[in-house]
């Protein structure tokens, strides 16, 4: 029997007076590749900032491991849930190695080197994303679809229970999103749990075991990628016409045509 990971119930979410989920329900078990979508607006990154504690919920209740997510310390928390936002820019003029290497921080003691362990793991993050010829380069001195590999090497580098990624594919050429789609979903058969954005609706109906579309505050859809992509569903969130259809066996989603939303 599969462990959930995840459990959501009546989790409200908003800024100020304005509302963006609401009453959100839903749960991730071990091995789930769960992609979220939905139109700009929807509330897709805000959902993955209240599950990883940045953004705190207006009501509800959100549970890791079957213990509410509050009764958990940064520490440990930190230890088994990895968060990989949007954006990948640095601060800093280290190198890839040592961005890669924070996400063994929450591993060790703070007046410790890293361990023989901690530098098998960066190395293999390393080479997972396809990074490695640049361990030694200034993070500051890579393309912008480069510094997004480093960026996910830092978050496997933790090794966490559950994965959240905003939309870790954007800015990267096609055949690095492949490689990297497919890395997630050796992740997630191997036991990882992850959940992240998309808008390449094809990439989300190839790789995601399930979907969950936001759309008006509220989950509109979830379920398997065929079932959530429909032409109604499409049409009532993003305003397209689409050819939806299979090529090899793989599924795709060709917007074909503007149409009124709603």
């Amino acid at each position: 029997m599969a462990v959930k990971l995840l459990q959501l119930s009546g989790i409200s979410v908003g800024f100020d007076k304005a509302s963006i989920l609401i009453e959100t329900d839903f749960s991730l078990e071990a091995g789930e590749l769960v992609g979220i979508i939905g139109p700009n607006g929807a509330g897709k990154t805000s959902l993955m900032r209240t599950i990883a504690g940045l953004l705190p919920a207006r009501s509800g209740e959100i549970r890791f491991l079957n213990r509410p997510i509050t009764s958990i310390s940064e520490r440990q928390r930190a230890r088994q849930l990895a968060y990989l936002p949007q954006g990948n820019e640095s601060h800093w003029d280290v190198t890839v190695e040592t961005v890669v290497m924070l996400g063994r921080l929450p591993h060790r003691e703070s007046w410790k080197g890293p361990s023989e362990k901690d530098l098998e793991i960066v190395s293999q993050a390393l080479s997972t994303c396809d990074v490695s010829q640049f361990s030694d380069r200034s993070i500051n001195t890579l393309s912008g679809g480069e510094k997004a590999r480093v960026m996910l090497a830092r978050a496997l580098a933790v090794e966490p229970q559950l994965l959240l990624a905003d939309e870790p594919v954007a800015g990267l050429d096609p055949g690095h999103q492949l490689d990297v789609m497919e890395k997630f979903r050796q992740l997630s058969q191997s036991g990882m749990g992850i959940m992240m954005v998309l808008h390449d609706l094809t990439l989300a109906a190839r790789y995601c075991s399930r979907l969950l579309l936001l759309f008006d505050k509220r989950i509109l859809a979830q379920g398997k990628p065929q079932d959530v992509l429909s032409e109604e569903n499409l049409a009532r969130c993003f305003g397209i016409r689409a050819h939806i259809g299979t090529a090899n066996q793989y599924p795709f989603v060709i917007p074909v045509q503007r149409c009124r939303p709603g």
